[in-house]
């Protein structure tokens, strides 16, 4: 609201320095050249002066006007009417001005030069209404640019929160189904899985309204899921994190790591027997935060070769919306090993 006052009292002080400047260019100019034109008999400047207030009178109903209505494309015709019409209504009031005011002499000099007086105010008012349509047009395309802005940027919020809103099912029925199959053969596990999922929800809804948030509130967020898999999973999962105590302020999108993490658990533990390793690695440097993710994985198992891959790709395409970049989410495979590579840019 201040902006828009503060706009319009601008285009408002404008409009005025620029009518009075017109003003005091043409009354100079009038008064020197009947100056020259008398010297050395002494000039009135009330004729040049009733000229001058003319043409900025008409200057003004064009500013006034042009707030009401802009002339579409090809309409030079209506513009140049326009123009004549206020010509004549400038030359109309200093006429008028004349014979009440002045001699017959100053009349019929005025007469004499009727032609070029004309076509001077009628390049002056062309040149005021030109860059009048200008101005209006600059803030069109302002206005335009803005609102597009904004759509746009809803549009990316709206596709951002979407993206989110897919990851959350896939784990909510996951470990519904294993609170279910606990309930009957270890009650304790199904109770305490059921506190450690309402507590990871909640959090995930607290993050909601926050696009970025400190990596110590991503990995605690991430502890968290982690809890709840380890109940699903028991002694098989494992997991570590290495990451220096200066990372832990970097700033990362909510729930940008569990996506990765889900993954990496689902490939690693799901084909491959035993005890499962899951080691994450994050380190800061000139402005990069660089998270990966390694699991096993048998490259043989058909399991694998089947994935869809959307958890990567909804990552990938919520750091597109979010940096505008689409190199900062890779993968490494070795024999045994896979490896998610996420980078988030810290911006000063």
């Amino acid at each position: 609201m201040a902006s828009a006052l503060f706009k319009l009292k601008s285009k408002n002080m404008l409009i005025h320095i620029s009518s009075w400047t017109i003003f005091v260019l043409y009354f100079l100019v009038s008064y020197f050249l009947l100056w020259w034109e008398f010297h050395p008999l002494k000039v009135n400047p009330m004729e040049p002066a009733i000229g001058a207030l003319a043409i900025t009178a008409c200057c003004y109903l064009i500013f006034s006007s042009m707030q009401f209505y802009m002339p579409k494309k090809n309409q030079y015709l209506k513009i140049t009417i326009i123009c004549i019409l206020l010509t004549i209504l400038s030359l109309g009031i200093s006429i008028f001005s004349l014979t009440r005011f002045f001699d017959s002499t100053s009349i019929n000099h005025f007469y004499e030069r009727l032609p070029y007086r004309f076509i001077i105010n009628f390049l002056l008012l062309v040149c005021v209404m030109i860059i009048n349509i200008f101005w209006n047009i600059q803030e069109e395309y302002k206005e335009n640019k803005k609102r597009k802005e904004e759509s746009e940027k809803l549009v990316r919020d709206a596709e951002l929160y979407n993206l989110r809103q897919q990851l959350q099912p896939h784990f909510l029925f996951n470990s519904l189904n294993s609170i279910i199959a606990l309930i009957t053969v270890k009650p304790d596990l199904a109770k305490k899985m059921t506190f450690q999922l309402s507590d990871f929800l909640r959090g995930t809804l607290r993050k909601d309204d926050k696009q970025l948030i400190q990596l110590a509130d991503e990995i605690k967020h991430l502890e968290l899921y982690l809890e709840i898999e380890k109940v699903r999973f028991g002694h098989r999962l494992n997991t570590t994190f290495n990451y220096p105590e200066e990372v832990l302020s970097a700033k990362v999108p909510s729930m940008i790591v569990q996506p990765l993490m889900e993954n990496a658990i689902k490939h690693g533990l799901y084909n491959v027997t035993g005890d499962v390793l899951i080691e994450t690695n994050i380190s800061l440097e000139l402005h990069m935060l660089t998270i990966e993710i390694t699991n096993p994985y048998d490259s043989d198992q058909f399991y694998n070769a089947k994935g869809t891959g959307f958890g990567l790709t909804s990552i990938q395409r919520r750091l597109f919306l979010i940096y505008g970049r689409t190199d900062l989410l890779s993968v490494r495979k070795t024999e045994n090993k896979f490896t998610a590579i996420i980078k988030i840019p810290q911006h000063d």
